[in-house]
């Protein structure tokens, strides 16, 4: 028999436990529901994937070839 902490407060119980002595939930923790990984994963998705892109557009216009800037014609109006 060995100790193992509890996944949920840490303290040890025996490792024959199914629930924990000090907190009342499963030793090896609660099993979150699927909506907070999902929830989760959109979190995460929406702060690297601007950051992403913004990356990969810099990247291009950095491998991309500069054209030298065409000069416009200035027509001047004609004063009558």
């Amino acid at each position: 028999m060995a100790l193992v902490p509890c996944k949920v407060c840490g303290s040890l119980n025996s490792d024959q436990a199914e629930i924990c002595l000090s907190c009342g939930y499963p030793t090896q923790g609660r099993k979150r529901p699927m909506i907070f990984q999902v929830a989760a994963i959109i979190i995460v998705l929406a702060f690297v994937l601007p950051t992403l892109l913004t990356a990969i557009y810099w990247i291009k216009l950095q491998l991309k070839p500069s054209s030298p800037p065409q000069q416009e014609k200035i027509s001047r109006a004609k004063i009558y």
